[in-house]
């Protein structure tokens, strides 16, 4: 990328089963990105709005909040052998077009129906090892559904975290979508390295970290946080506070999802 001193996109998946967890953090996360003027993606699970729409509308008119969808049911798309380096998990199963189709547009319509917003991005449910590279049919079904960015690679070759740093956000050509794009899930997911680690472990210095990585070599990152992660054992949030801060204090450009897109989108259309 070689964007100065990197790049740091935000994106919290709003995926909690009940509203009490959902407004929490809602509360939280306003207060830490409005006191730093920092912007961020909330992709937003269907199912979740509905019972927490009063929480979410709040955000609406507020450019610091983009928000976008991640599916309506948590559906996860394809199977996942996930190796943990203790013990083997699958993860999913190999779904339908029919089915995933269904789920990411009713997804969508209910972002239209409760907040007005024709959602553009998304996170798959669960990420996997190289993405959708390999099933340009979901991509199909996806771009159709008006999709044009997702985070859907976000596991190394063993189906676990983290995710090397550089592997980098990429347009969907070869599959056949390049106004597509790939906003990788770099590093570590928060509640895999939480549960790796520990919930009262620091998960802020290991962000930290990689963040030093990216701004020494122009390089994006991304921040994949959950909302009822975020407030587990940090309920005000000080540990994403700790992490902005960080970026802020070593030169590194804070985005939402869908502006990056859209940079990302017209620097490809000035290289043609």
């Amino acid at each position: 990328m070689n964007t100065q001193n990197g790049t740091l996109c935000i994106g919290y998946d709003v995926e909690a089963g009940d509203p009490t967890t959902t407004g929490l953090f809602i509360d939280a996360m306003v207060k830490v990105h409005e006191a730093r003027g920092t912007p961020c993606t909330l992709f937003i699970k269907g199912k979740t709005l509905e019972h927490s729409t009063e929480h979410i509308q709040k955000l609406i008119g507020n450019p610091l909040f983009d928000l976008q969808q991640h599916t309506y049911s948590h559906l996860v798309f394809k199977r996942i052998d996930c190796y943990t380096g203790k013990k083997h998990e699958v993860y999913g199963k190999d779904e339908p077009l029919r089915k995933i189709r269904a789920d990411v547009v009713k997804a969508s319509k209910v972002l239209e129906k409760r907040l007005n917003i024709t959602p553009i991005g998304m996170t798959t449910p669960f990420a996997f090892y190289k993405g959708l590279t390999d099933r340009p049919d979901i991509l199909k079904v996806l771009h159709d559904a008006g999709i044009r960015f997702i985070r859907s690679w976000g596991r190394n070759e063993q189906g676990y975290n983290p995710v090397p740093l550089d592997v980098q956000p990429f347009f969907y050509n070869e599959q056949g979508f390049p106004d597509m794009l790939e906003c990788t899930v770099n590093g570590w997911q928060d509640c895999i390295w939480r549960e790796h680690h520990g919930w009262k472990a620091r998960w802020d210095e290991q962000v930290n970290s990689d963040i030093d990585y990216v701004a020494g070599h122009g390089l994006f990152l991304t921040l994949c946080q959950h909302d009822w992660s975020s407030i587990q054992q940090d309920p005000e949030m000080a540990m994403t506070a700790a992490i902005i801060d960080h970026a802020n204090a070593k030169g590194v450009r804070i985005l939402h999802y869908k502006a990056f897109y859209e940079e990302q989108l017209g620097l490809k259309s000035k290289v043609k």
